[in-house]
């Protein structure tokens, strides 16, 4: 990653997006437990957990009470501080500031699970994209398991394009074929599922799953948090586990989890 695309990453959480603030609602809280439910799965007594690009340590801190070994390493200082500011006195929690495309040397083959929940949404280049990748997997043990989330393309022509009215202003961002392009100034990176999915094909994993994380929930998100009320939000939820490893229910979802082995 170039520094200046860096810096705007850094920048963007820094002083215009309050990381802490995340899963406030229902709708934004569909993602974390999704993705809390799928990290479970994989979960046993003694088990090493390294997060890559920890936010404000949502999932890091949460596992670490369980009692986890967790490494959370993040970009952003003011992550960072948030992170260790509300983990005093957790001891199963270690926390560096540390970029996605250098991990440490030392954390080859070190870990049972690697956590990838947010730095592929700002990679910017090809290269970027495949290292990010290929840095969780080498730290990961052998027979370790690995999850990577990512933004897809037609949520955010749905969400930034029709729901928020912006759909003229996208064109500049739209190639001949309609594909949205990685620029920096944009913050995010978004992805057809079939190119994420070849991110993998060197890289000597196996596919386990690609979920959807929030689905069209998020897409629904004012009329299912302000109408909704508690029995029908569960129903939804229900239905949300069940249907979220479907294909047809992944290409609106805001964001997807893909799960491999090493």
């Amino acid at each position: 990653m170039k520094k200046e695309e860096q810096n705007i990453v850094v920048n963007h959480y820094t002083n215009t997006y309050q990381e802490e603030n995340r899963f406030e609602t229902f709708s934004q809280k569909i993602e974390y437990i999704t993705t809390m439910r799928y990290i479970e799965k994989y979960l046993k007594p003694g088990v090493k957990i390294l997060e890559v690009g920890a936010g404000t340590g949502a999932y890091s801190i949460e596992l670490a009470k369980k009692g986890y070994d967790v490494t959370a390493l993040e970009l952003v200082p003011r992550n960072v501080e948030i992170i260790k500011k509300n983990s005093k006195g957790i001891e199963t929690l270690k926390c560096l500031e540390g970029n996605a495309l250098d991990l440490p040397k030392e954390f080859e083959n070190s870990f049972d699970i690697v956590l990838n929940l947010g730095p592929l949404y700002h990679m910017f280049s090809e290269e970027d994209k495949q290292k990010a990748v290929d840095e969780s997997v080498r730290v990961c043990k052998k027979g370790g398991v690995c999850m990577f989330a990512y933004i897809t393309h037609s949520s955010v022509i749905c969400r930034s394009g029709i729901i928020k009215g912006h759909i003229k202003e996208m064109q500049y961002a739209l190639t001949e074929d309609m594909k949205l392009r990685s620029i920096p100034e944009e913050i995010f990176t978004p992805f057809y599922i079939e190119d994420f999915k070849k991110l993998f094909d060197k890289t000597g994993t196996t596919f386990i799953a690609n979920i959807s994380a929030d689905g069209i929930i998020s897409l629904l998100a004012d009329y299912i948090d302000d109408k909704m009320d508690e029995e029908q939000k569960l129903m939804l939820l229900n239905w949300h586990f069940a249907t979220c490893e479907r294909p047809d229910q992944q290409g609106l979802s805001p964001h997807c989890l893909y799960i491999c082995k090493k």
